[in-house]
């Protein structure tokens, strides 16, 4: 049903079989391996990673990234994207080695895949309540209706339309354009923090002499594989 590859490295196919009696996945890989085996050893050792396709995308994508285990996958129908949340100890498996299982997995189902360990996910959703419950005019109760209705933060709020906001019970139109103009001043705000304290940091960090070591820097527990 597809392939993606990175040549002499790894490789990630998905199969499906028209007959309910046939495990696809068991048929290319043969008694004990023996047919997936002959395939690697004429690929010069190149890694195969045989799953089953399915209809269902979310489905798909989880059985791209085996063998990590998948807490929640969110979907973004419109820019073909997922948002997929595993346990903090499946992240790197997950992830792989530089990326490459989720790379390869967002290639074989055609979706871009951002995969986020539950902890990060937990800190991020807080946060933009937390950004919603600042919004003026925005009470706890007002905050709970929109996070219900899908709108996690103040940048989700200044991306919406009037229309999409009045279906929310307590908000008219006047109400509404008045939360999109003050989500849009809040969104100006933080990137206007963000850039200042990435130039304070670039200051710094000329300030410091040269020095015969270099620090590790610990990985990101999140990453973004692009559709290529």
């Amino acid at each position: 049903m597809g392939a993606s590859r990175e040549p002499g490295i790894r490789a990630k196919i998905a199969v499906a079989s028209n007959n309910s009696d046939i495990d696809p996945v068991g048929a290319c890989v043969g008694m004990k391996g023996s047919r997936v085996q002959n395939v690697v050893q004429e690929l010069r050792g190149e890694k195969i990673d045989i799953i089953s396709w399915h209809i269902d995308a979310a489905k798909f994508v989880c059985n791209a990234l085996a063998p990590a285990e998948i807490s929640r996958v969110i979907i973004d129908e419109e820019n073909s994207s997922m948002e997929v949340i595993v346990p903090d100890e499946f992240l790197s498996i997950a992830i792989g080695k530089r990326g490459q299982n989720v790379r390869l997995a967002s290639k074989l189902t055609g979706w871009h895949l951002d995969v986020k360990s539950e902890s990060r996910y937990s800190e991020t959703m807080q946060s933009g309540y937390e950004s919603l419950v600042a919004l003026p005019g925005i009470g706890i109760s007002m905050a709970d209706a929109l996070y219900e209705k899908g709108f996690f933060s103040a940048e989700e709020i200044s991306k919406a339309s009037i229309e999409d906001l009045i279906q929310i019970r307590g908000i008219g139109e006047e109400k509404a354009a008045k939360l999109i103009a003050a989500a849009n001043e809040a969104v100006a705000n933080t990137v206007q923090l963000q850039e200042t304290a990435t130039e304070a940091e670039a200051e710094t960090s000329d300030d410091i002499p040269d020095r015969d070591w270099v620090e590790q820097v610990p990985p990101e527990d999140s990453i973004e594989a692009e559709n290529q």
